[in-house]
């Protein structure tokens, strides 16, 4: 129904990010294939795309959320922060189990890097 975007520069053929994006491990609304990482596009679970060529480095990124008038801590929030192309794009995920199962998949299957420098 809709195409996937590209959020890098680099681009893949539309047949192999069908193919990949249909047996992608899924972690809540991202996606990491062979070929690429799917993440939430336009409120669309796994619509966008990095090409994993294109990823330089992953790491996770915790902050704490406040009250607005109480400033009372209510808890953390974690993001997937993905350098690539010279930048740094942060995702939010629900469940920080779930990105750190995602973080172990990135070590497992590719050569990427994760954690900060």
């Amino acid at each position: 129904m809709f195409p996937l975007k590209a959020l890098s520069e680099q681009k893949l053929p539309p047949e192999i990010l069908k193919v990949d994006r249909k047996y992608c491990t899924e972690y809540e609304s991202f996606g990491l294939g062979d070929k690429a990482l799917y993440v939430e596009y336009l409120a669309l679970d796994r619509r966008g795309y990095i090409p994993l060529s294109a990823i330089e480095r992953v790491y996770k990124r915790l902050a704490v959320s406040k009250g607005a008038f109480e400033g009372k801590i209510y808890g953390t929030l974690c993001y997937l922060v993905v350098r690539f192309d010279g930048k740094e794009k942060a995702f939010r995920f629900t469940h920080e189990e779930n990105l750190d199962a995602m973080l172990n998949d990135f070590r497992e299957k590719t050569k990427i890097p994760v954690g900060k420098v």
